[in-house]
């Protein structure tokens, strides 16, 4: 073989490699890139999320972190929300019981002024019913919150309940909160007695002009009711008079026990509107975070089959360009 049939030979060998090489490397770079889309789409399979980290898509996981933590914010204020509608709950059920009680006394001494009365027998039953108001005013509690009953030294005061979470002008997150006085729904005080609706002194004129003064219920309070009050209660010796005073300031205490049963309804309607909110806020959180970051397992599972055959496809053009490669030595050999 002449010189000249030697250096084209090696000049069209070296041709044949570097022309090899390059249609390996191509190969190789795809396989690679089919590899890389595999694995995202398992990942986003996996795991059901397109963005589950900051690399995948900052603006996206930078605000779903945001809502996520607001959501557990509104997660909690639900949770406050649900106690404090138990305490009003029970507030409301006990005021309504008292309010019945309060009734069922009155009829008893509408019925003391009627003529051959057993008036002894009445006082029995406004007895025990009294003690029922004591039972129904110390019971009303819910982990701890009593709105109807003050101990020997409780006062009145303004509950303050979570309502709703949010954020200020700033970004700062806000609480709000929803008040309640309980100083218009307390029914009996051990410490003042003035500050009971059923411990109080009610006193006003009758229609016959006899003045009156009346409380229902001796709790034993620290300061009592006025000295000149009396305790309602009746007797042979009780005069239709004064059966009219305790009638008068028995229906002023159902008027009160009415107002606060309202006051305590009003939030408890408040209280369960915030709940709903929060409940339906933290739904339509969860629905926009979904939007942004959930993946599309259908559209995944089609694009995983995909990437399945251009790996295949890669592999079949791999395994001709190394017999090519394999060919073209040999022809140079």
């Amino acid at each position: 073989m002449s010189r000249e049939e030697v250096s084209l030979r090696g000049y069209l060998s070296r041709m044949a490699f570097v022309s090899s090489q390059s249609t390996l490397s191509s190969a190789l770079s795809s396989a690679r890139s089919v590899s890389a889309a595999q694995d995202a789409s398992l990942k986003r399979i996996s795991t059901g999320r397109k963005v589950d980290e900051a690399s995948d898509n900052a603006a996206y996981w930078s605000i779903a972190t945001t809502m996520k933590s607001s959501n557990l914010s509104l997660s909690s204020a639900e949770d406050a929300t649900a106690m404090s509608a138990a305490v009003a709950d029970t507030a409301g059920l006990g005021l309504e019981q008292a309010g019945d009680l309060l009734s069922q006394i009155q009829s008893r001494l509408i019925l003391a002024k009627s003529v051959g009365a057993n008036r002894d027998a009445i006082n029995d039953e406004i007895t025990q019913l009294k003690d029922q108001l004591v039972s129904v005013s110390q019971s009303s509690s819910f982990s701890g919150e009593n709105w109807l009953a003050l101990g020997s030294n409780g006062q009145p005061k303004i509950k303050s309940m979570v309502s709703s979470v949010g954020s200020d002008a700033s970004g700062n997150l806000q609480v709000n909160v929803t008040d309640f006085d309980t100083a218009q729904s307390v029914l009996t005080s051990q410490n003042d007695a003035s500050d009971g609706i059923l411990t109080r002194s009610y006193f006003g004129v009758t229609k016959s002009g006899s003045p009156y003064e009346y409380y229902l219920l001796d709790t034993g309070s620290n300061t009592p009711a006025s000295p000149t009050a009396s305790e309602i209660s009746v007797s042979d010796s009780t005069s239709n008079d004064q059966i009219d005073g305790m009638i008068s300031a028995v229906s002023a205490m159902r008027s009160s026990v009415t107002t606060a049963t309202a006051a305590v309804g009003a939030t408890r309607n408040t209280i369960s509107a915030n709940s709903d909110f929060l409940n339906d806020l933290q739904d339509i959180n969860q629905i926009s975070i979904g939007r942004m970051v959930d993946a599309d397992m259908e559209e995944e599972s089609v694009n995983l089959a995909s990437e399945k055959v251009r790996g295949q496809l890669q592999t079949i053009g791999l395994n001709i360009a190394n017999s090519q490669q394999k060919s073209l030595t040999q022809l140079f050999l």
